[in-house]
């Protein structure tokens, strides 16, 4: 593959630079009193699954405050999108800025805006191709970035648009604001885009399917190993077609500034990822691409804050052909990432291509209709896009004699710069001048506020201070003795009616009271509405009577009442000290209660004399903690403890303050204090006792297998010793390996680890006889035909034939395991003498003689 093409960028590079300036110099509107300061023309916002998005609309305007803004979309063509009808953008917006969001589904419209005054509408503005649509960027080497007059087609339809800007410098950190042009065949697709390309193509043919705008940046780089992406996630990345290393961090850099600068004003629906071919040039291993690719996309999310969707094509092709080691480790990467889908199959594309690796003429075509066919229906329905990020806008306040408050509204960004005054803070004062901010958020995403130009025309379009409204503290109607105090809003100075100059004036008389106040750019407003007080009449102080003992326990109460005779008037009613409004109150915890009459005025008398309640607590619910375990075997116990100091009796009637329990049951206390309360009783602890298995003895029923004698239940093992050797088994026999002395304790668990066993059965003494190869039949003879075949090895695999003395089969049985004894049925024969054959993996075979006597 040929070295990164650098030379043939900058030789074009003036007459793009000149286009962009003269698309924004028309882009200006001329004469107007409303003027939009964004969106822009040609861009174009990521619509949602739902085919919808928001986005801000903020300008400016030159006379007094409106009574709103609004904004409407209307298609530029028919069946371009759906017109939204006018939308509020701001009520009464001062200070000359407005701003606001509208809403839309996919289109390509004329955005306008009108400013309401009396009613009727006073100023309009226009933007026209304002897109909702799809964003994609573009990532890879020279067959995604593209290459000048290698016949790349410009896009036909009007709706495909581009940032028409070349990163000659490889500036990795921040690139222009971005203007948006038509995606023309030798556009600069920006950062790095060096033509049309395919995309051109692809864009006219989304265009045609979706029916919706469509956006390219673009931020591949030629000749771009996998590996020098991954190694760029970190520094410098080797460039192995000349030596040494790529500058500024290339080539991942200008994909990381294109998301954070560019994917965060519009959105974006995917990263287009076409590289392969330096792979195949250079021998990329395949693990080594699927673990470069894999770091790739997990750092874009990283970068980006959002799960970014990739579209990865399959591609291999260069001077060396194909290489299906690299396709197919990028078929592992779609395969095992989330959100990655399969972009096209190009390695035969145009094959032999003019210059062995680039496509050319048709076959950039060709190239875009395979990009076509890869973005499916059910890719768009099944993507993650990641919608705008709103912009930054601003607020205007005063802020004292020729001096505006410049506040931005940006709450998600945590980094703020201003142009002219620098520092982050979110709210700045300033003179007349030119200002404009730059956000940040927590992911190094950012995005620039429109310009907004402070004169004399701002402070023209700021709000005179509104009427004041006086609050009084307590309402307007006081008693007598009180006095309330009326305050007026804040402000920089105030004038009351009575000739005060505070904020606050304190009232005890029956009187009227207006107050105007001046705002910090020392305008006064009108005089408020006449706020009137009124000075009311006390009333007299009541008794009150108990019906009943004063002192008693926290589970009885006393009745207090007013006492008949000291009210002055029906019209009066009662309020005790404890928060109740009633003629009397049922008292249940200590204190000292006393009451005072409210009249029709809602004023108070003094308080009556305090009557004294006395109320004795009930002890605390006693608390029982179990000494041990209340899951236990039978012959243990456990001794149950009441956290009390007080007297206590058991649901069982015992009064001590332990309890020693033998038995199954549930368990409660009640505890009593020295004035006679009782508690409540206490959570129940309940305690299962639980019976050991009985003690076992053995029996000898085979050769080799010693038995449990008795019935036992299903979830009973057994414990077998002999000598210094344990064995446990879940069924009720032992296949014994050695001679000697055996005992058996019958257990079961209670819970991991804790168990309850019977006594140890008396010893069993075993002789262990392994003669005739270990493998015995019993009885033998049989007087009815059933013997019990053992062996002391298990045996797997086992078939065991029977046959008369002339070698004639007469009876074949099968087992998959020989552990136990076996049943061999021997029934249907008649008396005599019969071979038996036991056959069994791995073991040679043993012959047995059996004799049946009926």
């Amino acid at each position: 593959m040929p070295k990164p093409y650098v030379n043939g960028v900058f030789g074009s590079l003036r007459h793009h630079c000149v286009r962009v300036v003269v698309f924004i110099l028309t882009a200006l509107p001329a004469f107007s009193q409303v003027t939009v300061s964004f969106p822009t023309s040609r861009i174009v916002f990521q619509r949602s699954q739902a085919n919808k998005a928001s986005f801000v609309v903020t300008g400016t305007y030159k006379q007094s405050i409106p009574e709103r803004v609004e904004a409407a979309l209307t298609p530029l063509n028919a069946g371009q999108g759906t017109a939204t009808g006018w939308q509020v953008l701001e009520n009464a917006p001062v200070g000359g800025i407005f701003s606001g969001e509208i809403s839309a589904e996919g289109g390509w419209y004329k955005l306008e805006v009108r400013l309401i005054r009396n009613g009727q509408v006073a100023e309009t503005a226009e933007v026209d191709r304002v897109g909702i649509g799809e964003v994609f960027v573009v990532a890879g080497q020279s067959n995604a970035r593209g290459i000048q007059n290698y016949g790349a087609s410009a896009a036909i339809d009007d709706r495909v648009s581009c940032f028409n800007y070349l990163n000659s410098n490889f500036e990795p950190n921040e690139l222009p604001q971005p203007t948006f042009s038509h995606l023309n065949a030798d556009s600069y697709i920006a950062p790095y885009g060096y033509s049309a390309w395919s995309w051109g193509v692809l864009g006219d043919l989304l265009v045609r399917r979706l029916n919706v705008p469509i956006l390219f940046y673009n931020a591949a780089l030629e000749g771009t190993t996998s590996r020098a992406w991954r190694e760029s996630l970190y520094g410098n990345a080797s460039n192995p077609y000349v030596g040494g290393f790529y500058g500024n961090q290339l080539p991942y850099s200008q994909l990381r500034v294109t998301l954070r600068e560019f994917a965060s004003l519009t959105g974006i629906r995917a990263i287009l990822w076409h590289q392969g071919e330096s792979d195949t040039s250079f021998n990329i291993p395949e693990d080594e691409i699927v673990s470069n690719l894999q770091q790739i996309i997990g750092q874009s999310r990283n970068d980006f804050g959002h799960n970014l969707t990739w579209v990865v094509s399959r591609v291999s092709f260069s001077e060396k052909g194909s290489n299906a080691s690299v396709v197919n480790a990028q078929n592992r990467v779609i395969g095992s990432v989330y959100n990655v889908f399969a972009g096209p199959v190009t390695d035969n594309i145009q094959i032999p291509r003019p210059d062995g690796v680039h496509m050319q003429g048709t076959g950039l075509n060709l190239l875009g209709e395979a990009w076509n066919n890869s973005l499916t229906d059910s890719f768009f329905q099944s993507s993650q896009p990641r919608n705008p990020f709103p912009i930054p806008t601003f607020k205007v306040s005063c802020a004292g004699e020729n001096r505006i408050k410049l506040s931005i509204q940006a709450t998600n960004y945590p980094e703020v710069n201003w142009n002219q005054v620098g520092g982050g803070s979110r709210e700045i004062t300033v003179e007349n001048g030119t200002y404009r901010v730059k956000v940040r958020d927590f992911n190094g995403n950012f995005v620039y506020s429109p310009t907004v130009e402070i004169n004399q025309q701002t402070f023209e379009a700021l709000p005179k201070p509104a009427i004041p409204i006086i609050s009084a503290s307590g309402g307007t109607s006081f008693c007598e003795g009180d006095q309330i105090t009326l305050s007026a809003p804040e402000a920089s100075a105030y004038q009351w009616s009575n000739g005060a100059n505070g904020r606050t004036i304190d009232v005890s008389e029956t009187n009227q009271y207006t107050v105007r106040i001046k705002d910090a750019n020392e305008c006064w407003s009108g005089y408020s509405a006449v706020t009137s007080t009124v000075r009311n009449p006390r009333p007299s102080v009541p008794t009150i009577i108990a019906k009943g003992p004063l002192e008693f326990c926290n589970d009885k109460n006393v009745v207090l009442e007013i006492e008949n005779g000291t009210t002055l008037s029906t019209t009066n009613s009662f309020l005790w000290n404890s928060g109740q409004n009633a003629t009397s109150i049922t008292v249940r915890e200590s204190g000292r209660f006393s009451a005072r009459t409210v009249n029709q005025y809602n004023c108070f008398s003094q308080f009556s004399v305090p009557v004294t309640v006395t109320v004795h607590p009930t002890p605390e619910t006693p608390v029982i903690s179990p000494s041990g375990l209340v899951r236990f075997c039978e012959r243990e116990a456990v001794t149950l403890y009441a956290n009390t100091s007080s007297s206590v009796l058991w649901n069982n009637g015992a009064a001590s303050s332990n309890l020693l329990v033998r038995q199954s049951g549930k368990y409660s206390v009640i505890a009593t204090n020295e004035h006679g309360c009782v508690s409540a009783p206490s959570k129940e602890v309940e305690v299962e006792v639980s019976p050991i298995p009985t003690q076992p003895s053995i029996e000898k029923t085979g050769n080799y297998i010693l038995n449990v004698k008795g019935d036992y239940l299903s979830d009973i093992q057994f414990r077998w010793n002999y000598g210094a050797e344990e064995t446990i088994t879940a069924e009720k026999y032992l296949k014994v390996q050695k001679s000697g002395p055996y005992t058996v304790t019958a257990f079961y668990f209670l819970e991991p680890g804790r168990a309850c066993s019977s006594l140890t059965s008396e010893p069993f003494d075993f002789v262990l006889d392994v003669s005739g190869n270990g493998v015995n039949v019993y009885p033998n003879p049989s007087l009815d035909g059933v013997f019990l075949l053992e062996s002391f090895e298990d045996l797997t695999d086992v078939k065991m034939q029977v046959m008369d003395l002339n070698g004639k089969l007469m009876l074949e049985q099968e087992t998959p395991l020989l552990s136990n004894s076996q049943p061999l049925r021997l029934t249907p024969l008649p008396s005599g003498t019969y071979l038996l054959k036991v056959r069994s993996f791995g073991k040679p075979i043993v012959t047995k003689k059996l004799l049946v006597i009926r």
